[in-house]
């Protein structure tokens, strides 16, 4: 096991200090995070393009009368996209954490021996980590749905903030999937309103990134649509603008974005982690 405690994020943080944290450790480490990001996000998008996702989405807009028979031609697709993505993103987040905690306390590890250990260490453990979140997510949500709105909203803030460290805990405390689980909801209650405050502040500054990024990612159709209405002078017919008109730039401006706002989630596992370890081991001396 690591010795988290030489980590020079094992120490004392309040909500901000969670938050500046988070935003420094991305700029410090962004060219690695954002590059492993890149490549696996650029694979799963790379595969929706080559089964022809969006030549289905193109038939869906043309003919949205016939929804679920264009549906049906998804589903066997849609189950190895999902299996494809839920492995991709294990190994990813594996390495991610892997990578935030050893460059750290060894600086001069090679970022190849990094990912190499956290594929072979923790990557099998993360991927049904993430499985089990997803399912504890959707289970909370479910019965929260029975007590309406206000239900719903609790049951989704709460369980995720819970499962957040947890897989940092895979990698930090060499655990299995189903140990993180337990031991992520002991180790958040450790501390669980600072722990909210932080992860509701972060869900808030990441709406505001996304809503930027969309922005961005809209450039490319308002040329389209300018394009359009020079040629057509009809503002209706210059509307019609659908992404796989963009083709494979569509799949490098997804990845781009995504692999911009992806390592986020994994640096607020890591910090919280050691925010809620440092505060857990504070407590067991007094």
């Amino acid at each position: 096991m690591m010795d988290i405690k030489q980590h020079s994020l094992y120490k004392k943080m309040e909500v901000d200090s969670v938050l500046s944290n988070i935003f420094n450790l991305y700029t410090k480490k962004f060219l690695i995070l954002f590059t492993f990001s890149f490549i696996a996000v650029f694979l799963i998008q790379i595969a929706l393009y080559q089964m022809g996702f969006w030549e289905l989405y193109e038939q869906l807009l043309s003919d949205p009368d016939h929804v679920w028979s264009i549906y049906s031609q998804l589903m066997g697709k849609i189950s190895i996209v999902s299996a494809l993505s839920v492995v991709v993103y294990g190994i990813l987040n594996a390495f991610l954490v892997s990578y935030l905690i050893n460059n750290d306390l060894e600086p001069t590890k090679p970022v190849g021996e990094i990912f190499i250990e956290s594929v072979k260490k923790y990557s099998i453990h993360m991927i049904f980590f993430l499985i089990l979140a997803t399912l504890i997510i959707i289970a909370g949500v479910f019965i929260g749905i029975f007590a309406l709105i206000i239900g719903f909203f609790f049951a989704l803030i709460y369980l995720g903030t819970v499962l957040i460290p947890g897989g940092t805990i895979v990698v930090a405390e060499d655990k299995n999937a189903l140990e993180a689980v337990g031991r992520t909801f002991s180790l958040t209650h450790k501390d669980f309103w600072a722990s909210l405050g932080a992860v509701v502040l972060f869900v808030l500054i990441m709406i505001l990134i996304s809503i930027i990024l969309s922005a961005l990612i809209a450039i490319p159709f308002l040329i389209m649509f300018f394009d359009n209405f020079r040629e057509t002078g009809n503002f209706i017919e210059a509307l019609n603008i659908q992404m796989y008109d963009l083709g494979i730039w569509a799949v490098i401006l997804n990845s781009l974005t995504s692999a911009i706002v992806y390592p986020l989630y994994a640096i607020i596992s890591v910090v919280l982690y050691f925010k809620l370890k440092y505060t857990e081991d504070q407590k067991s001396i007094i």
